[in-house]
């Protein structure tokens, strides 16, 4: 991280309690799923690139594999996961299911914690127009997206 950078903000409680906030909106979590399952996106990383914007914090565009990079601990496990308490919704009883959702919610934290590590590693300096959920946006098709991550603000 660049040393101008304050990162005592920068962890995974303060990232988390974010995420919450911001994916408790109504239009955020629509839009959220719909660049998950229609643009193959991921959430925690759009979330944390939102938490970076909204700091008016950036990375260089050469750092992209990295923060894609940190996901590949747990993202094939999420995804699997995700799709087998889809398919078992209806065969499981309800307290099974909820016991699944807050194991999904544990695996998306641990997603979370890779990805502040490489926050912590990469250079981070300061912008005046935040541009990251537009990148990732646009690398993904999703650029109508954006427009709705960029207006709601927390």
């Amino acid at each position: 991280m660049n040393n101008n950078t304050p990162n005592n903000n920068l962890t995974i409680e303060s990232l988390w309690q974010f995420s919450l906030q911001y994916y408790s909106m109504r239009e955020i979590k629509e839009a959220c799923l719909n660049l998950q399952n229609h643009f193959h996106g991921n959430v925690n990383l759009l979330l944390a690139l939102k938490w970076l914007d909204e700091h008016r914090l950036t990375f260089p565009s050469s750092q992209w594999p990295q923060v894609i990079q940190s996901l590949g601990r747990t993202e094939a496990l999420l995804l699997h996961f995700r799709e087998l308490r889809r398919k078992s919704k209806q065969h499981l009883p309800e307290s099974l299911y909820r016991d699944s959702l807050q194991f999904e919610l544990q695996l998306e934290r641990q997603q979370q914690a890779d990805i502040i590590d490489i926050i912590h590693r990469i250079e981070l300096s300061k912008v005046e127009a935040p541009h990251l959920v537009d990148d990732y946006c646009h690398q993904l098709g999703a650029e109508h997206l954006a427009v709705i991550f960029n207006k709601q603000r927390l």
